[in-house]
């Protein structure tokens, strides 16, 4: 597992773009971007994030482990706080069953954000100064309901939703429900699909929705037009490999994402001899996209 402590120096960032060039503070970079306010009733603002080398590999099989790792040249504690600031202001985390059972034989990269190290004290006192719950909660997508029970009980006060699709195993849905398992049918088939998801979360009041589920759920997300913004940093490390995971993993998209660029950042201290750029490109999403929110006054 990486080392994902802070260092001990706070070298500035160099913010190249829109211009003007300037150095700006690592810590608090992503927190100025105000994902928490950009949402509304309705629609939710939606987004991920990703670390990954030059040649396209954000994951490696690794010996000794069942599942592919964030490989530890390109895992630094510079990136990981930004994306603990990204965690900082989501109303709800999208992940997976795949990190619940990552998680359960002990190969999860670490717990979900907002982390409990004392590095990370700041980011919990911010979103409570921001009148946000003390943790993100938590919907998890599955479409086998291959989730082991212990892990659906160690994340404290937070809500807890998996959501699946209609198609999947009626008995499995119904254990989860028996152990008090919030369980949402968001898609036609076994899996949930983007629209249906993000409405589901929509209707429980969420405005800010970090997805943080990896390659299958980034797809889902862009092949429904519902993802806002892509946070994406490219460690300048060329790792090769043939055993990989990629950003996005599904059919071909058609037509492409189109993304624009937001923002870009130099970072010249981690990786230990490459650096790094910090991007993130706003989607071209409908304009039109709201969510139908139901009426609180409806007979249940």
């Amino acid at each position: 597992m990486p080392d994902n402590r802070m260092p001990t120096v706070t070298d500035d960032l160099l913010h190249l773009f829109p211009i003007p060039t300037q150095a700006v503070s690592l810590l608090g970079c992503y927190l100025a971007h105000k994902l928490h306010q950009r949402g509304q009733n309705g629609r939710p603002f939606v987004y991920t994030n990703f670390i990954t080398s030059l040649d396209g590999r954000i994951a490696l099989a690794a010996s000794g482990r069942d599942t592919h790792q964030v490989p530890p040249a390109i895992a630094n504690p510079r990136d990981w706080r930004l994306y603990q600031e990204l965690g900082a202001q989501a109303d709800v985390l999208i992940t997976t069953a795949r990190y619940l059972r990552q998680l359960a034989i002990g190969e999860a990269q670490d717990m979900l954000p907002v982390g409990d190290s004392p590095d990370f004290e700041d980011l919990r006192r911010w979103r409570l100064a921001q009148g946000l719950q003390s943790q993100p909660d938590v919907a998890v997508l599955s479409a086998s309901l291959d989730i082991p029970p212990e892990t659906l009980t160690g994340l404290g006060d937070r809500r807890l939703y998996v959501i699946t699709g209609e198609s999947a195993d009626e008995e499995r849905i119904a254990a989860l429900r028996d152990h008090g398992i919030d369980v949402r049918l968001a898609g036609s088939g076994h899996g949930a699909d983007g629209h249906r998801l993000i409405q589901t979360l929509a209707e429980e009041g969420y405005r800010s929705i970090y997805a943080i589920g990896g390659p299958s759920v980034m797809h889902t997300l862009a092949a429904d037009g519902v993802l806002d913004r892509l946070y994406l940093t490219h460690a300048h490390v060329v790792l090769g490999g043939e055993d990989f995971d990629t950003f996005a993993w599904g059919s071909e998209l058609s037509p492409a994402l189109a993304l624009q660029m937001g923002g870009l950042y130099y970072d010249p201290v981690a990786p230990t001899g490459a650096g790094q750029l910090m991007a993130y490109y706003d989607c071209q999403v409908r304009e039109d996209l709201m969510f139908p929110l139901p009426d609180p006054h409806a007979a249940r």
